[in-house]
């Protein structure tokens, strides 16, 4: 509902009230007649009329903005002119209806009237300032989580743009290597590569299906195969129910690398790569197991360089404390798990 909507419709339903209210205690105390039907209606058009005028003074100057003291100063001015202004028609009113009042009228009389109304734009103002602090308390709210959300995005994208060079320039890595050595297996790896750049790059999305993954994984080891040959085998074990999951696009690739780039790489005989994936409860369990061991300052992502740091850094800012990462050694073998919730929905 807009802001002014709300605003007239609490002003015109907090007068009619008043108007109710003092025509009942009219009728209680059996002074209903229809002067003072109309007296009532005239105070209380008038109520609405000078709240409003103070209302848009307090607008145009911006007094939300001043500081405390400096507001409560101009808010109990304010409330003292009101009440004038407000008794000073309250009388004339009594006096044109009620004519023969006037000779009635003593000052402990006018006093209590003063008093009444007072009171009565004491309330106004800490109903009024009250409604506005809330209100902008939620509009702060509502800003503070769009930028948290803007900010969180352009991490996540600013993640992604930087993976895919470090990936691009290990794959020239090997397509380098192969130029001399193998030229037929060079162009094919070119063409491998292309697949793999055209797949990746045309993504937008910050995730995707984990068998779209798979493919792009898929890819990037054949790449490899030809420059590892018989020292890289692979294998899968892919529950069929986790293929339509999704999960950050690129991260699966790039536990591969790492795992290509700080295990089978370094081995003489090469070794091998395992991805699973299984559902255990509400979240994924995604796998990549390779041949190799952590060395004691190895276990943390800091010191297997920018990918793994990627990883954890992605996955808080997609998942928060949803997920996690973990990178352990596993009997003869190093083993990243990265655990997703499957329901999850991002702000």
């Amino acid at each position: 509902m807009p802001q002014w909507s709300k605003y007239w419709i609490f002003q015109v339903v907090g007068w009619l009230l008043f108007f109710l209210f003092s025509t009942y205690i009219a009728l209680l105390v059996d002074e209903f007649s229809l002067r003072l039907v109309l007296m009532n209606v005239g105070i209380s058009v008038f109520g609405l009329y000078i709240t409003h005028v103070y209302r848009s003074i307090i607008l145009r100057k911006n007094w939300q903005q001043l500081p405390l003291e400096k507001l409560l100063n101009r808010v109990v001015l304010s409330i003292f002119a009101l009440t004038a202004l407000f008794a000073i028609w309250y009388y004339l009113l009594l006096f044109v209806l009620y004519n023969e009042l006037r000779q009635q009228l003593n000052l402990n009389k006018i006093l209590s009237s003063c008093v009444s109304i007072f009171i009565l734009f004491v309330l106004w103002n800490t109903f009024y300032f009250m409604w506005s602090y809330i209100e902008n308390s939620r509009k702060n709210l509502i800003a503070k989580l769009k930028m948290e959300s803007e900010l969180k995005d352009m991490e996540i994208r600013t993640l992604r743009a930087n993976l895919q060079p470090h990936f691009i320039f290990n794959a020239l890595n090997s397509i380098r290597a192969l130029i001399d050595e193998n030229p037929k297996l060079a162009r094919e790896a070119v063409t491998r590569m292309s697949n793999i750049l055209r797949n990746s790059i045309s993504k937008q999305q910050t995730t995707d299906s984990l068998q779209n993954e798979l493919q792009l994984v898929d890819d990037y080891l054949l790449l490899e195969k030809i420059r590892f040959e018989e020292r890289l085998q692979y294998a899968q074990h892919i529950a069929p129910e986790t293929l339509e999951i999704p999960i950050p696009t690129m991260m699966l690739q790039t536990l591969v690398e790492n795992a290509i780039k700080h295990g089978i790489s370094k081995l003489e005989a090469g070794g091998f790569i395992e991805i699973s994936s299984e559902l255990k409860g509400q979240h994924l369990h995604l796998k990549v197991k390779n041949s190799g061991q952590l060395q004691s300052g190895d276990r943390h992502a800091d010191s297997l360089g920018f990918g793994l740091k990627a990883t954890e850094s992605r996955l808080l800012y997609m998942y928060g404390s949803e997920a996690q990462f973990i990178l352990e050694n596993d009997q003869n073998a190093v083993c990243a798990t990265i655990i997703l919730p499957i329901n999850f929905s991002q702000s």
